[in-house]
C-alpha cells in the first residue's frame, strides 16, 4: 500500500465543495482545508506506485475548480 498526500490549490470560494467531492472518491482517507499556499489537502491510498498517478488524473484532476496540485508520497516505514 502506497500512502499520499496531494495539496492542492483551488479557485476561490471552491474549497469546501472540493473537500466533500474529495471524500466521496475511493481511496481518499482525508481531505481537509488548510491555510497558506495550498487550500486543500487530501491523504490518499493505492496499491501500488503505479496506481498513483492514473488516481490523480482520473480521480482528482477531474474535480472542478481545482487549478494544481502537488503529491507527497509518504517514504515506507
Amino acid at each position: 500500500m502506497v500512502t499520499a498526500y496531494i495539496l492542492i490549490i483551488s479557485e476561490s470560494g471552491a474549497e469546501r465543495r472540493i473537500v466533500e467531492e474529495l471524500l466521496d472518491v475511493d481511496g481518499v482517507e482525508e481531505a481537509e482545508l488548510v491555510y497558506g499556499e495550498y487550500d486543500v489537502i487530501a491523504k490518499v491510498a493505492v496499491e501500488d506506485i503505479s496506481q498513483l498517478s492514473d488516481f490523480i488524473l482520473e480521480k482528482v484532476r477531474p474535480i472542478g475548480s481545482i487549478k494544481r496540485t502537488s503529491t507527497l508520497i509518504v517514504a515506507g516505514d
